[in-house]
């Protein structure tokens, strides 16, 4: 950060702001002191202030000038508990000397000394307070460490040329670690040595790649954990490049581009809403705060001389004061300031609030983002509230129906209920079999028959095409179904024959992608939406047959028991004509034309979903990003973008969807439809020559994953013979493990008591013949078998109805 003019230097510890001051005294030319004032925020007067016991002197020199030159909180290690600290330095101007004294302060304000020594030049570069108290800096690459436990000044055995980060690791003993690059390793390398343990020097790519030893200013350490003798880590750092990058165990997870140059120092803060902000520095007193979840900027300020974070107004939560460039007075050092969290909370001194507002481009889009969720977070629990509200009122005119229809019955008089309040009831037992005729129960073309007519879906349309020697038929349900069903298939009535094709169910796109449901489908979730039915069958056993038209039916279960009966329910009717099929007539027009935009190209796009298969691919990459493979898809392959959908990319020359998800800009996933394995291996070729040689690609699905598993009889039969065999030896153990009290043991004894131990010997006989103990052990490993072959059965189980 720039530096501050005629600014005490500060630093906030326990929820308040310590400022160092330092003054030359009146009676003596070269005598000086050094003070500390401690400041508390007041909401009411929205100021930091302090009293007359909240300034103590702490330091006092009657022969030279004395500076503060640095201040942090660190642990101190005999007292088990954090205070802050100041470095201070006075110069003799008889010598070329430099006199270096290490305070802690107490709560009384009072200093305690923890290292005093001397030097032949002055402390500049990368000086630290870190837990001991310990003072770490460097000097013409080398970096030296001084502290109450060291007995002076130590020197690291190692020469750096860099220093991008001096900190502690969280780790569980927290060590003191230097993390830059030595001059023994090449400048693409970086090295993280721990003071203290000249034996522990690892490389610094457990942190940051060394790719970006180049370009790394700073860098800060949000978690790190030994595992097997290596060490995962959470990194944010700056780089030059005006860019923060987050790394997972040496690996980029996510950048966010910076407004600024020159970055000194990154930091954190946690806001009321369990987000948190990361902070960066940069230089010519340049502050900027990105979301942590986001990874986007919310917000900038320019012209700061301080910035601190800490729990100023003792509400559980961090918020930001930042000093800004500003007359401020010894007295009244905290006159130019900010004190904000980014979450409602902003309290603003000396008119700074419009000083320090950046009217960057992304802060407007921001905070226009922020609106529309808040917005939107809004409308929704409005629209849930008013649910709640109709649910409510619905159970009240059933209660008071309830208690009409009670009091009718207890008075003797005949309830008669009129049509408005029948809505809605549904009868808790079956009705007569005589209470309807055949429209009533819905008679199906070929005779079955289904429940009755409210429970039957909604249809919309019907519609088929044709693609190679495929049948593909669409069944597109209406959105204001509102029945639970589950098991849903679509058949072609065909000789009188009703054979059960494979369907997908898939969503009909209106404005979205495509997203493959499961098996069971509850339409209450996702109300307002519509639902298309998609099977796929072989076309030339309905070309021999010499049937034009064949009737549609849907099948599915209306309840989720499995004890319910499936309803069989006529959709309508496709034609089969080979004339017709001949022209093309039914032939997806999306493969000729990718800017239709209508209905009938969304049922083109949900058929060729149906019937190509689909792989999908993880795509990492740790150096470079991977933004430009969309515009390899675009050029080198000479696909299409769907106007139907956008995010979906189509060759129609060779019958393949692509579609490409960027998950962040290291990672993505990728999305192939085609039917031609020889294509898809020829795509996969020239896309590895064109990504960088450090990609890595993960196939994480493939149509022959979901191909036929093992029989489901069989491991029924497994499970079972595991059941009669593993129980009966667990058994037998049993009874053999059981055993009476011993005769000859009673021999001894008076006539009484062998006849209460016979008793006792064959009461326990009948009860292990009843009631055979089972030793603890093999019935644990019984346990074990039974889960692994019920797990077994599941799984395969859950194969066939996926295939169904």
């Amino acid at each position: 950060m720039a530096p501050a003019q005629r600014l005490a230097p500060m630093l906030a510890f326990a929820g308040e702001v310590l400022a160092f001051q330092c003054k030359s005294s009146s009676s003596k030319p070269r005598a000086s002191e050094v003070s500390v004032l401690r400041l508390s925020f007041d909401q009411t007067s929205q100021t930091f202030s302090g009293t007359g016991h909240d300034t103590r002197l702490m330091h006092r020199d009657s022969s030279s000038e004395t500076h503060v030159v640095h201040c942090a909180s660190a642990l101190d290690v005999q007292l088990r508990q954090k205070v802050p600290c100041v470095l201070l330095k006075t110069c003799r101007r008889r010598t070329s000397a430099f006199k270096y004294m290490l305070y802690s302060v107490h709560t009384s304000l009072e200093g305690a000394l923890h290292a005093e020594f001397a030097l032949p030049y002055e402390i500049r570069d990368c000086v630290s307070i870190l837990q001991g108290p310990t003072l770490i800096w460097s000097h013409e690459n080398s970096v030296f460490y001084a502290s109450a436990q060291s007995g002076g000044v130590k020197e690291v055995p190692i020469a750096f040329k860099s220093i991008t980060f001096v900190g502690e690791l969280p780790l569980r003993e927290r060590k003191i670690v230097i993390h830059g690059t030595t001059n023994d390793s090449s400048d693409a390398e970086h090295t993280l040595y721990v003071i203290g343990d000249a034996n522990d020097r690892r490389a610094g790519a457990c942190f940051v790649p060394n790719a970006y030893v180049s370009v790394l200013r700073c860098m800060m350490v949000l978690s790190a954990e030994e595992d097997g003798g290596s060490l995962r880590s959470r990194v944010l750092a700056a780089t030059s490049t005006k860019q923060l990058v987050r790394f997972e165990n040496g690996v980029p997870r996510d950048v966010c581009a910076l407004p600024y140059e020159d970055p000194l120092s990154v930091q954190t803060a946690h806001t009321p809403r369990n987000e948190r902000l990361v902070l960066v520095s940069f230089g010519q007193g340049n502050v900027c705060a990105v979301w942590s979840d986001s990874f986007q900027v919310a917000w900038c300020w320019t012209g700061v001389c301080v910035l601190l974070v800490d729990d100023f107004m003792r509400c559980g939560s961090d918020q930001m004061l930042l000093v800004f460039e500003g007359q401020n007075s010894p007295g009244d050092p905290l006159r130019n300031f900010t004190l904000t969290d980014l979450c409602g909370v902003t309290y603003s001194g000396g008119g700074s609030a419009g000083a320090v507002l950046d009217t960057s481009d992304a802060t407007p889009e921001n905070f226009l983002l922020t609106v529309r969720a808040l917005e939107s977070r809004l409308q929704s629990g409005m629209n849930f509230l008013e649910d709640l509200q109709r649910d409510v009122e619905a159970k009240d005119r059933l209660i008071l129906q309830s208690l009409v229809a009670l009091t009718d019955l207890v008075s003797g008089r005949e309830h008669v209920m009129i049509l408005p309040e029948q809505e809605g009831l549904v009868s808790l037992w079956d009705e007569d079999e005589d209470a309807g005729d055949d429209e009533e129960r819905g008679v199906l073309a070929d005779g079955m028959e289904t429940e009755c007519a409210e429970a039957l879906l909604e249809v919309d349309r019907v519609w088929q095409r044709v693609v190679g020697q495929s049948l593909i038929i669409g069944v597109v349900l209406k959105p204001t179904n509102n029945t639970s069903v589950m098991h849903m298939s679509v058949s072609v009535v065909d000789s009188g024959a009703a054979p059960v094709i494979n369907t997908k169910i898939l969503q009909f796109p209106e404005s979205e992608g495509l997203d493959e449901d499961k098996k069971k489908i509850r339409r209450s979730d996702w109300p307002g939406s519509t639902l298309a039915l998609v099977a796929v069958t072989d076309l030339a056993p309905l070309l021999t047959s010499g049937r034009v038209k064949c009737p549609i039916m849907l099948h599915y279960s209306s309840k989720e028991s499995s004890g319910s009966a499936q309803v069989s329910q006529f959709c309508g009717q496709i034609s089969v004509d080979l004339k017709d099929v001949s022209v093309g007539k039914f032939h997806p027009r999306l493969l000729q034309d990718c800017t239709l935009n209508t209905d009938e190209a969304r049922e083109d796009l949900l058929s060729l979903t149906a019937l190509l298969d689909s792989w999908l691919f993880l795509i990492e990459c740790a150096d470079h990003t991977l933004a430009d493979v969309q515009g390899f898809l675009r050029e080198s392959l000479c696909v299409s973008v769907l106007d139907v959908d956008p995010r979906v990319l189509a060759d129609p020359t060779d019958l393949r969807l692509f579609h490409w998800d960027q998950r962040s800009p290291f990672q993505a996933l990728l999305s192939v439809q085609c039917r031609d394995d020889l294509r898809l291996l020829q795509f996969l070729h020239s896309l590895c020559d064109f990504l960088p040689a450090s990609h890595h690609i993960l196939c994480l699905e493939t149509p022959r994953s979901r191909g036929p598993g093992p029989d489901l009889g069989r491991t029924l039969e497994t499970e079972i013979n595991t059941v009669i065999q593993e129980l009966s030896l667990v058994l037998q153990c049993g009874e053999r493990g059981v055993t009476g009290p011993e005769e000859s043991d009673a021999e001894n004894s008076e006539p009484l008591q062998r006849r209460r131990e016979a008793w006792l010997r064959e009461r326990g006989r009948s009860h292990s013949r009843l009631r055979p103990l089972v030793d603890g052990s093999a019935y644990s490993r019984l346990v074990e078998r039974m889960i692994d072959r019920q797990l077994d059965t599941d799984e395969v189980a859950l194969m066939e109805a996926a295939r169904l």
